[in-house]
């Protein structure tokens, strides 16, 4: 298949990640309190540097989760294929335009046990692996998203000072366990207003 022509590329990407992750974190008070005795025995204080990002495991491994649950860019990776081509009791001509439906493949019960539950463990040293391509919040192949180091790198070090300085909690009338649902304007937006309480962290 071929690059279909035309792109799109750092669409307020990390703010939109770094929002349904502070999200992520108010949802499930035990992760944000791991990965903030993480921050603080790592970073004891300090404003986090490039030398210590690969010290803080667990925090990038709730910022991978919150990719798998909520991928920035869920149907944006496609490819136009160069002849026609049979998937099963479909024909489709050549120049056909595929969208890749990468929500949908993250929340794919076939790799990821309960899929839609919020498990930074994962993506843990030693933890089951996935096939390849079952996980692609930047995209996969030679086409790969190559902002994708520095855009990890980012949310690490903001995540980390959001939990050097905050405790993130939803609202007593959050409902649904935390959920929110989901809507599609280039990147993955929450369909409701995101109401979170904010206190100083203890």
């Amino acid at each position: 298949m071929a690059d279909p022509g035309a792109g799109l590329a750092g669409h307020e990407t990390s703010a939109a990640t770094l929002a349904w992750w502070v999200w992520c974190m108010a949802a499930n008070p035990a992760a944000q309190a791991t990965a903030r005795a993480e921050v603080e025995r790592v970073l004891q204080g300090r404003a986090p540097g490039a030398d210590r990002l690969s010290d803080l495991t667990y925090l990038t491994q709730t910022i991978k989760e919150t990719l798998r649950l909520y991928p920035t860019a869920p149907v944006l990776i496609s490819r136009r294929s160069k002849r026609t081509l049979t998937l099963g009791p479909w024909t489709f001509p050549e120049r056909t335009l595929f969208m890749l439906p990468v929500q949908l493949m993250h929340h794919d019960a076939r790799w990821f046990d309960e899929p839609l539950a919020f498990r930074p463990e994962r993506f843990a040293a030693g933890a089951p692996d996935f096939p390849r391509g079952a996980y692609l919040p930047f995209g996969a192949g030679p086409r790969v998203c190559l902002g994708q180091h520095l855009a990890m790198a980012e949310l690490t070090v903001a995540a980390a000072m959001v939990l050097q300085r905050f405790s993130l909690s939803l609202l007593p009338d959050t409902g649904d366990a935390g959920r929110l649902g989901t809507v599609l304007h280039i990147t993955l937006r929450p369909a409701q207003p995101m109401r979170l309480g904010l206190a100083p962290a203890t």
